[in-house]
């Protein structure tokens, strides 16, 4: 027994020796940890308290947590002020309105064009290049004349240019003399006869004319000294005891002229008239 109180003797004095050569070597701490360290190395000699499992007491664990409390809050970054007034509605500008081009027709594309008789009851489509007029026709029985785009030519080594036309006219007999359209025709061919001489290339045929019975004949008239002038091309109908005569006529060519090159258009203008007929209830 005497031995075991010498060792613990002999092991106190040893920790107490190494506790101040420690505390000699170090730089000074701070009160809270010296106190501790005084706990841990002289419980008897510290604070009347009680010790943990762990070797620390109460007092010195409130403390401890108490200095990590006192620690001073994290600085918080300035905050952006937040306008106190929100503006009720945004500035709003108004678009310029652009105005929408109006379509323009191409003048290479052509169209053809209803018509109307403003004094017979008759009406055709002519192509949109045409010219066309219900008074200058030149005949006391016109109602009607459609002129074609005007060519002009200008030969090669010479100072003088020529303007050839082609053209349609409609006339209205009021009085044929007869409601057989064939009686018609033979008697007004006749006349164009007795006026023009026509060549052995003059050809006629039945045909139809908005819709009902009528004749065609083309044929080319002489000057006075037998030379070919102009072609024609006509058509003779009776509709509601009035005969309309079509004639289409331009210059002569035995080759491609204007004449020639209208002649399609011409041919559609006949295709597309058309007399509104009255009919008597009998």
């Amino acid at each position: 027994m005497e031995r075991e109180k010498i060792l613990a003797v002999l092991l106190v004095i040893s920790l107490g020796a190494n506790a101040f050569l420690f505390l000699s070597i170090m730089p000074p701490v701070d009160g809270n940890v010296g106190n501790l360290l005084s706990t841990i190395l002289f419980p008897a000699s510290g604070a009347a308290s009680n010790v943990t499992a762990e070797g620390m007491s109460d007092v010195a664990l409130t403390e401890e947590l108490g200095s990590e409390a006192a620690l001073p809050p994290d600085p918080t970054p300035e905050e952006t002020p937040v306008p106190t007034t929100v503006p009720t509605s945004l500035p709003t500008t108004e678009p310029t309105p652009v105005p929408t081009p109006e379509p323009t027709q191409d003048p290479s594309i052509i169209t053809l064009v209803n018509f109307s008789s403003s004094k017979y009851p008759f009406r055709l489509q002519y192509p949109s290049n045409w010219n066309i007029s219900e008074t200058s026709t030149g005949s006391p029985r016109g109602a009607l004349l459609l002129t074609a785009p005007v060519e002009k030519v200008c030969p090669k080594g010479s100072s003088q240019c020529f303007q050839y036309v082609s053209s349609m006219l409609i006339e209205v007999d009021p009085n044929p003399g007869t409601p057989n359209p064939e009686e018609y025709f033979t008697i007004s061919i006749a006349a164009i006869q007795a006026k023009y001489t026509i060549t052995s290339t003059t050809k006629s045929a039945p045909c139809y004319l908005s819709g009902a019975r009528a004749y065609q004949i083309e044929f080319f008239t002489r000057d006075k000294r037998g030379n070919p002038e102009r072609s024609y091309m006509q058509y003779y109908g009776i509709f509601d005891g009035k005969a309309y005569i079509l004639s289409y006529t331009g210059p002569y060519s035995k080759g491609e002229n204007v004449y020639s090159r209208n002649k399609g258009d011409a041919q559609r203008i006949v295709d597309s008239f058309v007399v509104e007929r009255t009919y008597k209830v009998v």
